[in-house]
Formats: structure tokens, C-alpha cells, sequence
């Protein structure tokens, strides 16, 4: 099987753990531990040991894009995937994810994500243009769906990554996952890349795996710093993609979530409108 799988672990061995132990034994596995404590470290390092997988230590906690950039120059096959650690891979969900790949004008491969449940959690997105983020301070966006920045994942311009399946030539092209934030927002702004490059996202939904969202991000921080913490990367790569018209998209769009604040004002819709404000002065 030629594809290596980079999975990034946080204070979290069982998790990791289970994941390691889903994925296709004839992958080359990395597990990159991104700053865990000691006795997590140990117990990842020990348990990488016994199952073949090599173990990366980062020294500190390098963040999402920063960590999977590490793990990737510690592969070795022609494609890659990027896992979370709170994700458990379901028989062929790799197979099927590299078959799509076999086209060259797919860029990047996502699989169907189901909660612990069963429920699909596969959610995408619409990149921030003017006539979204007009819509969304109108309200228009309540009765034209095509100007929603939600949208159903066949039809999404990006698609969320907890597991995602890319050519490494395509990666290298790319310039890997993009830095610029620690955490939140990477799969938009890779997805962004890729189809700067002329290439297309395959939505594999029999692809299958399961995904605890957000499983690393609850233990550190409430509900609303969530909201507050992915809205101002929201803000911050969609500006930052789009140049002089995505400025303009996000104080619009920042227009509509500010008056939905002031109108429904509950704690996470505050949250997520001091977030939108803060994406929009950050440098």
C-alpha cells in the first residue's frame, strides 16, 4: 500500500491509540506527538515500538499545520494522509480514498465522517466571496441556500480534514499545510491551495470514518472559545485568500454576524461575533 498516514497526537494516548489501531497495516504510519507530557510520551513511545509505527517527538506543541508538516518529511511514499487522533478509520476507507486519487485532477481526497453515533458529520463550505458574504449581512442567504457558506459536501468548495488523502507530489506543490494559523481553519486553506493549482476535492462518502469532533479542543477550552477560536481563523484565511474582495467579503460578512449577535445575543453568538472582530484586525 503506498501511502504513509501521519497522525497527530496531543495528551492522548487512548485515542491515539485506537486510531493507530484502525488504520491499514500495510501503511507506513508516523505519529507525530505534539508536545504531550511525559508519561504520554512514554506510553505513545513504547506503544509505536510494538506496533512498527515510528514516533516523532516535537519537543512542544508546534500546533495543527506546524505538527503535520513534521510528520510528512518523515515519510516515504508517493501519497499521504493526514489524520487526527480522535478519528477511528472504517475496513477500505484508505483503499477507496487512494483509488480516487488515481485521477490527476483530483488534488486531495475526503472520506464520509460519521460521529460516534453513527450520524454524518461531513461538513464543507463555500469560500467567502462578496456575493456570500453580502448575502449573509442581508440576510439574503436565508432564502437563497447557493449564497450560504455552508454547503452539502458534493457541492462544497472545501471540505473539513480530519482525514485527508493527497498525492505527496501534490503536498510538496503545495507548500504543505499551510502555517500561517496554529489551529482551526487549516483544511480551508489547504483545500484553497489545492485548487489553486488546477485541481479538483473528490467527496468519497463510502469512504467511512468516525470522528469525536473536536475531542482535543473540549478538554482545553469551553464551547465558546471554540466558536470564538475557529470564527476569527474563518475570518483571518478568508481574508487572506482573497485578497482586495475577500477584505471587502469579510467586513461584510462580519456586518451580518455582529447584527445577529446584537439581535440573538447568547453566549456562543457572542462569541463567535468577537471572534469574527478579532479576525478581522488580526495581522
Amino acid at each position: 500500500m503506498d501511502v504513509s498516514i501521519v497522525v497527530l497526537a496531543w495528551e492522548d494516548f487512548e485515542r491515539s491509540r485506537a486510531c493507530v489501531l484502525s488504520l491499514p497495516s500495510a501503511a507506513e504510519i508516523v505519529v507525530v506527538d505534539n508536545g504531550s507530557s511525559l508519561h504520554i510520551q512514554e506510553a505513545l513511545s513504547e506503544f509505536c515500538a510494538q506496533q512498527g509505527v515510528r514516533y516523532v517527538q516535537s519537543g512542544s506543541n508546534l500546533g495543527y499545520a506546524r505538527g503535520m508538516n513534521l510528520g510528512v518529511r518523515h515519510t516515504s511514499r508517493a501519497n499521504v494522509i493526514l489524520s487526527n487522533n480522535d478519528i477511528i478509520v472504517h475496513a477500505d476507507a484508505v483503499t477507496r480514498l487512494l483509488a480516487a486519487l488515481e485521477d490527476p485532477k483530483v488534488g486531495a481526497a475526503f472520506p464520509g465522517v460519521v460521529t460516534p453515533a453513527g450520524v454524518s458529520q461531513t461538513e464543507g463550505g463555500r469560500f467567502l466571496s462578496m456575493g456570500v458574504g453580502f448575502a449573509h449581512a442581508t440576510g439574503l442567504s436565508l432564502v437563497l441556500p447557493n449564497l450560504r457558506i455552508v454547503a452539502p459536501p458534493e457541492k462544497a468548495d472545501w471540505l473539513t480534514g480530519p482525514f485527508v488523502a493527497m498525492r505527496r507530489s501534490t503536498f510538496d506543490a503545495i507548500g504543505g499545510v499551510d502555517e500561517t494559523s496554529f489551529f482551526y481553519s487549516e483544511d480551508m486553506r489547504l483545500c484553497w491551495a489545492v485548487r489553486q493549482q488546477g485541481m479538483r476535492l473528490a467527496y468519497v462518502p463510502e469512504a467511512v470514518i468516525m470522528h469525536e469532533d473536536d475531542a482535543t479542543a473540549k478538554r482545553r477550552w469551553s464551547e465558546e472559545e471554540i466558536s470564538q477560536r475557529r470564527t476569527r481563523e474563518f475570518i483571518r484565511a478568508s481574508r487572506d485568500m482573497g485578497g482586495r474582495r475577500g477584505r471587502i467579503a469579510t467586513t461584510a460578512y462580519v456586518g451580518g454576524v455582529l447584527l445577529r449577535a446584537a439581535v440573538g445575543g447568547n453566549p456562543v453568538r457572542r462569541a463567535i461575533a468577537r471572534g469574527a472582530v478579532e479576525g478581522l484586525r488580526a495581522s
